[in-house]
Formats: C-alpha cells, sequence, structure tokens
C-alpha cells in the first residue's frame, strides 16, 4: 500500500497541472522517495526488494544533490532526440522527474540521468545507473514471486512421510 501510495504522489508530482513554480513537485518527488524507502526498509528481507532499494537510494541520492529532481543535461537529451521546445536549463522538463542543467551544475553527474538507449521513447528519454539496478531488482523480484522456492519440500500427512524423511519401513 506504501509503494502504491508513492508512486501515486510520484504521478502526481509528474502530471497534476502544479503551475510553473516547480518547489511542489521537487517536494513531492522526494516524499515519494521517502515512502519508496520506508516500504523497501519493511521488505528488506527480500531480495529483489533489497536490490531495488539499492537502486532507488542512488536515484535519491541524485535527486537531493540536484535539488529535488534529477539532473539531465542537454547533451544526454539530444543523444536520444530532440530537445523540447519548452525546455528551458535550469528549469524543471514538463512530464518529467528531471531539472534540466549544464554538465558543469550537475551534482553527482555519475548517478544522474546520462544513459540513454538509442529510440526507448519520447516519454523515456534517459535513465540513471539507479533505473538499471532498479530493474535488476524487479525482475529479481519477479522470480522469487513466479518461481517454487528451491529446498521446499511440502510435507505429507502418514506413515509415507516417515519414509521420505530417510527411516525405513520395517517388514
Amino acid at each position: 500500500m506504501v509503494a502504491l501510495l508513492a508512486l501515486c504522489v510520484q504521478l502526481i508530482a509528474l502530471r497534476a497541472p502544479l503551475g510553473n513554480d516547480d518547489l511542489p513537485r521537487r517536494l513531492l518527488l522526494v516524499s515519494s522517495y521517502l515512502l519508496l524507502l520506508t516500504f523497501v526498509a519493511f521488505n528488506i528481507t527480500r531480495i529483489g526488494i533489497a536490490v531495488i532499494g539499492g537502486g532507488l537510494l542512488l536515484n535519491f541520492i541524485a535527486i537531493l544533490a540536484n535539488g529535488g529532481l534529477m539532473a539531465i543535461t542537454p547533451e544526454t537529451i539530444l543523444k536520444s532526440g530532440t530537445l523540447p521546445d519548452d525546455a528551458v536549463v535550469g528549469e524543471w522538463l514538463p512530464g518529467s522527474k528531471d531539472i534540466l542543467l549544464e554538465r558543469a551544475d550537475v551534482h553527482l553527474w555519475f548517478l544522474t540521468d546520462r544513459l540513454v538507449w538509442d529510440d526507448i521513447s519520447s516519454v523515456f528519454r534517459a535513465f540513471s545507473i539507479g533505473d538499471v539496478i532498479i530493474v535488476v531488482g524487479l525482475a529479481l523480484t519477479l522470480l522469487d514471486i513466479l518461481l517454487p522456492r528451491w529446498g521446499t519440500v511440502p510435507e505429507e500427512a502418514g506413515p509415507a512421510s516417515a519414509r521420505h524423511q530417510g527411516e525405513a519401513e520395517l517388514p
């Protein structure tokens, strides 16, 4: 429930008509990461969730270091397409979690949205190392959920159960 709430908060931060001031978006994005990290903390024993948490933490650090939004450079955007007409250096990129910054102004650049994969989509332009780790964690979580547990043997009732545990039946 906490993770769903966090994703809803992110959706509001990215898509809601909150005006030209990006402060509400920054606060909502940071709040959503705090909620997601809380979810991870309560589910840390699942390996996939722990890996997701590592990716979220890397993204959260980059977001905090750049004032509450994920930094992206014009060069990164141009590697994956064209710069949006409404893009202004130093400001939030509408419809995204990104702030457009010159490379020299980006803090912790290696953690920001700097990786591109040609023509993914017009919405998904670039991604971070944290995003890659999150995808690995999601895959591990799906495998954990969908595959049967190794080493788990269902208990059987009756005398047949004793035979399966290595005890022989006497004639």
